[in-house]
């Protein structure tokens, strides 16, 4: 499977993007728990802001999660499908991703994806 230059710097960008997610995610978090203690300490707070606390870092946690879902898959399918290496590496490569997630997907991308001759065009 080639990519083009725009395809490799699109997966470039989606590899990297769940490490700069996570950080916004656990501020999230941190805010909303201290912005809730903060406001207990008079009165409880309002379900509304309690529910819009919540929903500010769950939906970045699904939108997340699917992203590194596809990630997964396309990793996958990209390293059983590529010719340049052999056999044996194909199915460690796939192993890494299964165990080890996003760590590997970056591995992958400098040593494999970025590293790839792009096609021929077609005459």
């Amino acid at each position: 499977m080639k990519l083009s230059h725009t395809q490799k710097i699109i997966v470039c960008v989606l590899t990297f993007l769940p490490f700069l997610v996570v950080p916004y995610i656990g501020f999230e978090i941190f805010h909303f728990v201290m912005e809730t203690i903060k406001a207990s300490e008079t009165h409880e707070p309002p379900d509304s802001v309690v529910i819009t606390g919540i929903l500010s870092f769950i939906i970045p946690i699904l939108l997340l999660s699917m992203l590194s879902l596809g990630l997964h898959i396309f990793y996958i399918i990209h390293a059983a499908m590529n010719k340049a290496i052999d056999q044996t590496e194909r199915i460690v490569w796939i192993l890494l991703f299964v165990f080890f997630g996003a760590i590997t997907f970056i591995i992958y991308w400098f040593l494999r994806i970025r590293n790839e001759k792009p096609e021929a065009p077609d005459l």
